[in-house]
């Protein structure tokens, strides 16, 4: 009997998780063509247009208002933070996002100051829209790569890629399971030692 409740038990869990990784997966593809801004002050008269016209002409590439679906704040994940909400801009296809992305990426670094706001400058990071799944196993993994000396960490279209060196082979981590793989590529045993965007891991 104690046998057939846990094979039961075992069942359910897969079932379960198997249903998790669908949902997650359709969340990811609802949000294919989001770009989420990171570290825009937040302001009551606030108006997102204008700003993603400054966004636009500092990273050299054009944003008609048209392709701009939907653009929006969401609350962060965990409440505990003085860091503005994060920036949600829904955009009218993937190849824009995707072609938005990597001129962001070519810019290296935007500052807020760049942007005409006003307030402490702060670094404006632009990436993926990611699920909250998704989000987390992105900072698992650029903590650990950090702690083993991994020198590159991003997201392309929503699948979190490592790199060690540069000329080295980039590597998917799609589960928690696959962090290992930091671990065991570790080159001389233990070392010591935050959007897609390739980051430079300090």
């Amino acid at each position: 009997m104690d046998g057939t409740i846990r094979q039961s038990t075992e069942q359910s869990s897969l079932t379960i998780s198997n249903l998790e990784t669908k949902v997650d997966y359709l969340e990811q593809q609802a949000r294919q063509c989001n770009i989420e801004i990171c570290n825009i002050p937040e302001t009551r008269s606030e108006n997102f247009l204008n700003i993603m016209g400054s966004i636009s002409m500092a990273i050299n590439f054009p944003i008609s208002q048209k392709d701009i679906l939907s653009i929006h704040r969401v609350p962060h994940a965990h409440r505990q933070t003085n860091k503005p909400k994060n920036v949600i801009v829904k955009l009218s296809s993937r190849i824009l996002r995707d072609n938005v992305l990597a001129a962001f990426r070519k810019v290296k670094t935007l500052k807020t100051d760049q942007l005409g706001l006003t307030g402490s400058t702060m670094t404006v990071y632009m990436n993926e829209h990611l699920t909250l799944k998704k989000k987390q196993l992105f900072r698992k993994t650029r903590d650990l790569a950090a702690m083993h000396q991994y020198k590159y960490v991003w997201v392309r279209n929503a699948t979190i890629l490592v790199r060690e060196q540069d000329g080295d082979t980039a590597f998917a981590i799609r589960t928690d399971d696959d962090l290992r793989k930091i671990k065991s590529r570790t080159k001389g045993g233990n070392k010591s030692a935050c959007g897609g965007s390739t980051q430079h891991i300090q």
